[in-house]
């Protein structure tokens, strides 16, 4: 409200061991009280006569003469003189995080001073964009993103998609376009290791192959080879869907690199995972003669030892494990391709980490987490794209069905049939233990709500990430042998449980998972040639929309379609995972929930990069100073992916 200030007294309480600071304000409809606790200054800052905005809650307050209006502890600011702006109350104000010992007030005020005091903010876009895209000034974007004007949407603001926001964003999204493009142009003139393959090692492959490539995993195959003979190093992602063969791929360039005399290093995120890799390579190897490590943080004493001796010298070309590749003391004699299995999983200075073992290494990083293939080229602008989109023959279809609470005898049922004939069957659940935030199932509850009711007597198991290496294993062990018929998991076998025999996948509160995570749980069953299940069990809570999210996994296999729904139904998730975007991430962009802004980005940072680009007066330099000032964040991580 704004009124006018009639008087004002200030006294101490001494029974309530206060200050007390009251005053009377008056409009055209009336009069109300004011009362502040222990600010004894407002009285002297509070002129009588003064005109106030004021924001608080209207009560009643019961006092000895009855009833009367009464505000308690409102904001307070004083009505600027014609010509100033009010800079707290009468307009849209941020409200900012405390910074140190600075309020969010104050902090508006700082902030104020420096856009009234006209601190000019250093344009880096050239006007011909700002023209053709009519915005203002980077300014002139920030200040209305601090203080809008009255007229802005609210929920817009909130948003972070007026005008303003969204021009500042975009600025973020063409730094890292610009940056990927620079990336790319570096990376073509650095020299790397180049890998020749002869016609020994043609046939060498042939005769370790166990089964003939699918087409897609040929054309694949065909465009690592050519990178692996340029001499620029290899920088390529290959984006694949659960179960189409990516390893395999890139087993046979790794022992093409060993054979030519090269190291080659597999980095895996979890060590049930490396453990499984090591024995697939160890065991696509072995009839070449050529051996294969296994580096985890499990492996101790005088085996590591001889380990990082037989890597220092040479001797031991292909190596598989997880962050422990990249730790000091790891030293390779010739290290000439790396993979990176899951790339999503390790952080871009962990990934920078390994490759930085060589001198300009091939890269090869692998995701199976589908993205949409025009997301992909556009995010990893900076890396060439192989997709394999065609599945090994023998791969049968899984077959997904979403049931709710009512069926769950019915699929209890089913899957202690599965297991009679001799299959293996997962149910996952999304945490360890119950948090007070959810009311969600615990894996550790329900494995022992399970193993005690509907699946008594059958041989079980739990898996979770907050077991020992040593525990995980043994559990591992047990399941490939066959002794374990129910493994009972947290979201650990997304990746890295590849048992043939598992033909059915339940997924409790499956609603709680996005449709990109549900569909590399289904990927683990079904592998052996038999049908596989998938059966997302909804929560009693689920709504319509979870359950139309998860309808699309009834209807259709294709991963890249799948992440295109996941994206238009539940928004971006984490493909990638929030903190994947280089060294500072972004402020304001959302590259994965404004895909056509990103588009837009990298349309004029490759209209930038061009010849032929007309700038005016200094303008390319102040460019080219700020992409410097992205790239020293992003710089040469960027084409690590």
């Amino acid at each position: 409200m704004r009124a006018k200030l009639l008087a004002v007294t200030s006294r101490s309480a001494r029974r309530r061991g206060v200050h007390v600071t009251e005053a009377l304000v008056a409009d055209a409809t009336g009069s109300v009280h004011v009362v502040w606790f222990n600010q004894p200054w407002l009285k002297e800052s509070l002129p009588q006569g003064t005109e106030l905005f004021l924001f608080g809650r209207v009560e009643l307050f019961s006092v000895r003469g009855g009833l009367r209006l009464q505000m308690e502890s409102p904001e307070v600011e004083k009505v600027p003189s014609p010509g100033e702006a009010a800079i707290h109350l009468d307009r849209i104000v941020p409200v900012y995080r405390k910074v140190g010992n600075l309020p969010s007030k104050a902090f508006r005020t700082l902030m104020f001073r420096v856009f009234e005091a006209g601190r000019s903010i250093p344009e880096v876009l050239p006007r011909a964009l700002l023209r053709e895209e009519g915005w203002a000034g980077r300014g002139e974007a920030f200040l209305k993103a601090h203080f809008p004007d009255d007229g802005e949407s609210l929920k817009d603001l909130a948003a972070l998609k007026t005008p303003a926001f969204r021009q500042l964003a975009f600025e973020e999204m063409l730094g890292l376009q610009s940056s990927l493009m620079a990336a790319r142009q570096e990376r073509k003139s650095l020299s790397g290791v180049v890998i020749r393959p002869d016609p020994a090692t043609g046939d060498l492959l042939r005769r370790l192959l166990p089964f003939h490539l699918t087409g897609a995993q040929r054309r694949v195959l065909k465009e690592i080879v050519s990178d692996l003979e340029s001499p620029a190093p290899m920088y390529r992602l290959l984006h694949g869907d659960v179960g189409s063969g990516k390893t395999v791929v890139a087993f046979l360039a790794m022992i093409m690199a060993a054979h030519q005399g090269f190291q080659a290093a597999f980095m895996a995120p979890t060590e049930v995972l490396a453990g499984q890799q090591f024995k697939k390579l160890q065991s696509m190897a072995g009839p070449s003669g050529m051996p294969v490590g296994l580096l985890t943080a499990a492996v101790k004493g005088k085996a590591r030892r001889d380990l990082l001796a037989d890597l220092a010298s040479g001797e031991l070309r292909l190596i598989v494990g997880t962050h422990s590749l990249f730790q000091e003391g790891v030293d390779y004699a010739s290290l000439g391709m790396v993979v990176i299995d899951e790339q999503h999983r390790f952080g871009v200075v962990q990934r920078s980490r390994l490759v930085a073992k060589g001198r300009e290494p091939n890269v090869l990083v692998m995701s199976a987490t589908p993205i949409p293939r025009s997301l992909a080229l556009t995010l990893y602008g900076d890396l060439d794209l192989s997709v394999l989109d065609e599945l090994p023959p023998g791969r049968r279809e899984v077959v997904t069905a979403v049931r709710g609470p009512s069926a769950r005898h019915r699929v209890e049922e089913f899957l202690r049939r599965e297991m009679d004939a001799g299959r293996q069957v997962f149910v996952i659940y999304p945490l360890v233990e119950e948090s007070a935030a959810t009311d969600l199932q615990a894996a550790t509850q329900g494995f022992q709500r399970l193993t005690a009711g509907p699946f008594r007597g059958y041989p079980a198991a739990l898996l979770h990430g907050r077991m020992k290496p040593r525990e995980k294993e043994a559990v591992m062990e047990r399941l490939r042998s066959g002794e374990i018929r129910l493994l009972v998991a947290t979201s650990v076998v997304e990746v890295g449980v590849d048992l043939p025999e598992a033909s059915v996948m339940m997924v409790e509160h499956a609603e709680r998972f996005g449709l990109a995570q549900l569909h590399q749980f289904r990927g683990r069953v079904g592998r052996a040639g038999h049908k596989g299940y998938c059966i997302l069990m909804q929560g009693p809570d689920a709504g319509e929309d979870a359950l139309k999210r998860l309808k699309v996994l009834e209807g259709t296999r294709d991963g890249f379609a799948i992440a295109e729904a996941d994206l238009q139904l539940r928004g971006a998730g984490e493909p990638a995972g929030t903190q994947q975007w280089g060294g500072g991430g972004f402020r304001l962009a959302n590259p994965l929930q404004d895909f056509d802004m990103l588009q837009k980005a990298r349309n004029w940072a490759a209209r930038l990069a061009a010849q032929d680009f007309t700038w005016d007066a200094d303008e390319k330099e102040r460019f080219n100073q700020w992409i410097e000032e992205w790239q020293a964040r992003w710089g040469s991580l960027g084409r690590i992916g």
